[in-house]
């Protein structure tokens, strides 16, 4: 219980990380490309991670390999679509629809535990759904391009969250978490090559969101959730990592002084609603039992 507590500790202050975020990204990509940003982002995270634990660097397992390149593939695609749609929606409304991968988790558990995941989790993904049509559909009909590609993104996360559970008890967590900064960055650098100019002379307040997002958000929180997640199921701690958008919803009004009109407060009221009837009604949810390890 002890370990468990902590864990949920550690991942809620993860999220508010995160959370925050969303704002500093937006501000970032007023000076930088997304995939050059997410390139420095993930490639100091790995070089950091390297550096720390460099003893592992040689002590990597089949199912560390594995892993860590599932998880890197999953990261770089979930990153790489939530960054280019914050570039065509707000910080707020990235969270939320980032958060709704919390929705999405049970149903890609099933390919492992091959359980049903329940109609409260049914439920919560047609409220979600809902909700994500709210705050997305313009009035004309149309979807919002940045918003449409951020839900992509939150596929993205389920998978991640979803592979790394199942590795982290059967494979080292540092490991995976060295391996999938590593991956992510790397995919990260040879997209940017290809497809954005050179950036330009960063300030210092670029640099010093890049470190942020490297340090904290990044190096830090990937080895604190892969750790977490040997003491929880994938669904409980999306539960606890589904209120980023909460944060980033605070952060962006704070900060970025988002308007929140009545349309978009009842989408991400319909949202919110879906994520917690999917985590706290009862199911057939992913239990520890069933995973390996």
């Amino acid at each position: 219980m002890k370990k468990s507590l902590l864990a949920d500790g550690a991942l809620l202050l993860v999220t508010i990380g995160w959370g925050l975020n969303f704002v500093v990204m937006k501000n970032v990509f007023l000076k930088l490309t997304p995939f050059m940003y997410l390139a420095v982002r993930f490639l100091i995270a790995f070089l950091i991670l390297s550096g720390i634990f460099n003893e592992n660097l040689c002590n990597f397992s089949k199912e560390d390999i594995k892993g860590g390149l599932l998880a890197g593939l999953f990261l770089f695609f979930g990153f790489a679509s939530q960054a280019v749609g914050l570039l065509y929606t707000t910080p707020a409304k990235s969270g939320f629809i980032t958060g709704s991968s919390v929705v999405m988790v049970p149903f890609f558990a099933y390919f492992v535990t091959k359980k049903f995941p329940g109609w409260s989790q049914v439920t919560g993904a047609l409220l979600v759904f809902l909700g994500l049509a709210v705050i997305s559909v313009e009035g004309n009909l149309k979807i919002n391009l940045g918003d449409l590609i951020t839900v992509f993104c939150a596929v993205f996360f389920a998978l991640q969250i979803v592979i790394i559970e199942y590795y982290a008890r059967i494979a080292g967590s540092v490991n995976l978490a060295i391996l999938e900064t590593g991956i992510a960055g790397i995919l990260s650098l040879i997209t940017g090559a290809i497809y954005e100019p050179m950036p330009a002379k960063l300030d210092i307040m670029s640099w010093a969101a890049i470190l942020y997002a490297s340090i904290f958000c990044t190096a830090g929180a990937f080895v604190i959730q892969n750790i977490a997640q040997k003491y929880t199921t994938s669904t409980h701690a999306a539960v606890i990592m589904c209120m980023e958008s909460v944060f980033a919803g605070i952060f962006s009004y704070i900060f970025w002084h988002e308007p929140i009109t009545l349309k978009t407060l009842s989408g991400f009221f319909l949202i919110l609603t879906g994520v917690l009837i999917t985590e706290l009604l009862p199911s057939g949810k992913m239990k520890k039992a069933d995973l390996p390890g």
